[in-house]
């Protein structure tokens, strides 16, 4: 690294989550003798703090607050004050959206699983009543395969499609096990099932209320259908970070067609795909995708397609896995911190800007 002395700005808050980044960043950014700024973004004065700075870096999660504030934070400090930021607008405008992912992966033509974005009532119905079922409805957001849906008639699907155009729309995290059941007798749920009528309650009487589910941003007025891929067991995720691509894949829940979430994960590099490996470096290539993991399924004829993207994962899926594969596919021994790969990365690019403007 170049003896450049560089100021790096990291978001780190009181409520930071054990999962964040920030720690091993700020630990990587300190061992290449970078000075570091961190604080939490979120306060009224960041655009002055991080205007003397090199570069700023966030890891922002797919919650309603951090997709509230960190893509606009982050946006004005790349586009307003030409710093480099840590993700980048390519790389994570579409966080947790699948929607954009839908049209983003369209446009690039990468090889997808098949999908279909409404945004009216009526061309929903139309499309239900003449595709094919089984399909999957997805909401545009959520992790560990929440808000998936599994649709075997037309239905199923008209009273979804319902829900989002016609009624309330969805709140996130209340399809499949996340569904609230008034007949259980799991403790668990039936602590649950006790909250949400105190919140029903109160929201009867009082409007001003916080929303019923901590995730506060209704779903509603679209419709996110997905070529069901039958005979998977598992899915195939590669991530890559810069020149290294790293993979596991993950075995469905017992009779269940979800994958993510199901904790199942063999991190074993034989079994990953060489062709996985190569798509996903080369989307990441062409796309300035600083960062960014593939979820792999296989369609009936075998051709691997990308059902999601995701900028960020959980760093020990990444560190778990024994080395990683370059650009050309050749291996390298050594298991690797997530965040150490992405602040080498950034260093890079902040001094290639530098040198270019000297």
């Amino acid at each position: 690294m170049s003896e450049t002395k560089l100021k790096i700005a990291v978001h780190r808050a009181s409520d930071d989550w054990p999962g964040t980044y920030a720690e091993r960043w700020i630990e990587a950014l300190k061992e290449h003798s970078v000075d570091v700024l961190a604080f939490d973004f979120r306060e009224t004065d960041v655009i002055e703090r991080v205007r003397g700075c090199d570069g700023a870096m966030w890891f922002w999660r797919h919650t309603p607050d951090d997709k509230q504030s960190a893509p606009k934070i982050l946006a004005a400090i790349e586009l307003g004050l030409r710093i480099p930021v840590f993700p980048n607008l390519p790389t994570a405008w579409h966080f947790d959206e699948k929607v954009a992912q839908h049209y983003l992966l369209e446009a690039i033509g990468a090889p997808k699983v098949r999908s279909w974005v409404f945004w009216n009532y009526d061309d929903a119905i139309d499309f239900a009543e003449k595709c094919s079922y089984p399909i999957v409805f997805k909401l545009s957001v959520g992790a560990g395969a929440a808000n998936v849906l599994k649709l075997d008639s037309f239905k199923g699907a008209k009273a979804t499609v319902r829900k989002m155009f016609r009624k309330k729309g969805v709140t996130p995290y209340t399809f499949n096990e996340h569904r609230a059941r008034m007949f259980t007798t799991d403790f668990k749920e039936l602590l649950r099932v006790k909250s949400r009528l105190v919140m029903s309650i109160k929201h009867a009487f009082c409007k001003s209320c916080e929303p019923p589910e901590h995730y506060f941003l209704i779903q509603k007025n679209y419709a996110y259908f997905q070529e069901f891929m039958p005979d998977n067991s598992y899915d195939i995720r590669v991530t890559v970070i810069g020149n290294r691509a790293f993979g596991l894949t993950r075995s469905n829940r017992p009779g269940d067609f979800r994958a993510s979430g199901s904790g199942v994960i063999d991190f074993s590099p034989e079994n990953i795909p060489s062709e996985a490996v190569r798509i996903a470096h080369d989307i990441s290539l062409k796309n300035a995708f600083r960062s960014m993991s593939y979820d792999f399924l296989h369609a009936p004829g075998g051709e691997l397609l990308i059902s999601e993207v995701s900028y960020c994962a959980p760093n020990w899926s990444v560190h778990n896995f024994p080395g990683y594969w370059d650009r050309d596919l050749v291996w390298h021994e050594g298991a690797i911190w997530p965040e150490y790969a992405e602040v080498e990365d950034f260093l890079e690019e902040i001094l290639s800007k530098r040198g270019s403007s000297d």
